[in-house]
């Protein structure tokens, strides 16, 4: 699991609701507590992750029925859990045979392209239990909101402070998208990126849902907050 999220990164959970949310928050130094000290116990301490895919082929073998090809994996619940996993991996090098004997629970659903765009939610919904998911959370695959990025990576805002260059305004469809695109950079690619995308011009689905109510002139429904 950790190898497939150093190989594709992001790509691999375009159906969560959320990117990482850094090792900071409570649940997550719980996780990476459970990965690093008690190894052994994470399939019975964690809720494993929920999945799906369009396609899964099988095979029988002496140890049992295996799965050899997935088609369009989507982790749709258990982000903080790849991505935890993936992390100590890469930081804890020294210690890569004791993770290795790390078992991870999945639930995956077989569904038709047509039936995981009103499926995905509501599995993120259903399944989600680790970190607190506001409602807005849910509405990250919204078409609306996956439009409203494309505007946003693409459309320059106008050049300020005397610069000679453009920048964007960061739409964050998805809560921690905007750090955790910057997790794999160095140093100089992250300063590449923050001057295309100041932290400044970052905006979030609720930000942007204030900006409209006050465009439409109604205050009592922005004071009301997120």
């Amino acid at each position: 699991l950790a190898d497939l999220y150093n190989r594709y990164g992001g790509r691999l959970l375009e159906g969560n609701v959320r990117s990482f949310l850094t090792v900071k928050g409570k649940i997550n130094k719980g996780i990476r507590n459970t990965i690093l000290n008690e190894p052994s116990m994470f399939f019975a301490y964690n809720n494993g992750i929920a999945a799906t895919a369009s396609d899964v082929k099988l095979e029988k073998t002496a140890a049992g029925t295996c799965i050899i090809e997935i088609t369009d994996l989507q982790i749709v619940n258990g982000g903080q859990t790849t991505v935890s996993l993936a992390t100590a991996l890469l930081n804890d090098r020294d210690r890569v045979d004791e993770l290795r004997s790390i078992f991870v629970p999945m639930k995956l659903s077989v569904v038709s392209p047509e039936k995981a765009v009103g499926l995905i939610p509501n599995i993120a919904k259903y399944a989600n239990a680790q970190n607190k998911v506001s409602d807005a959370d849910f509405f990250s695959n919204h078409a609306f909101h996956v439009r409203m990025e494309e505007f946003s990576r693409r459309l320059m805002a106008p050049a300020v402070m005397g610069n000679q260059y453009g920048t964007l305004w960061y739409y964050e469809r998805a809560r921690g998208q905007f750090r955790q695109e910057q997790a794999h950079m160095t140093k100089a690619e992250k300063n590449r990126f923050l001057t295309r995308n100041p932290k400044s011009q970052m905006f979030t689905k609720t930000d942007l849902a204030k900006y409209h109510e006050i465009y439409r002139m109604l205050p009592h429904q922005v004071s009301t907050g997120a």
